[in-house]
């Protein structure tokens, strides 16, 4: 998985990627088994997934009303690291990535995993 081989360029030890395709999530991880970063990598793919767009783009109003219930009722995050998997110009699910350094690091090992 070229996101994998992302964070091993990079020396992550706590990367985690979950896709998310039509609500089913998978995870892959990485180096120590640590569940936090797993349950955000989750949420940002979900997030992700249910906007279609990056979450990057829609981080600034995750504080709107619409977008914290969102978050509360369906377990969003809306967090760099997310990614929408298009299909046909239909988003079918998401990558969400979680435990790099920065927010902005996520979002590129998101980008690279959807890139392959």
């Amino acid at each position: 998985m070229a996101g994998e081989a992302k964070a091993i360029e990079l020396d992550l030890r706590d990367t985690y990627v979950s896709l998310t395709r039509m609500a089913s999530p998978k995870a892959c991880s990485r180096g120590r088994c640590r569940l936090r970063p797993r349950y955000i990598a989750t949420g940002v793919a979900r997030a992700s997934a249910s906007t279609g767009r990056t979450n990057g783009e829609v981080a600034e109003r995750a504080g709107h009303l619409v977008f914290q219930f969102r978050t509360i009722l369906n377990g969003f995050l809306f967090a760099q690291g997310g990614e929408p998997i298009m299909e046909d110009g239909v988003c079918v699910g998401a990558v969400g990535i979680s435990g790099g350094t920065t927010g902005q690091l996520d979002e590129n090992i998101a980008k690279e995993s959807l890139s392959a």
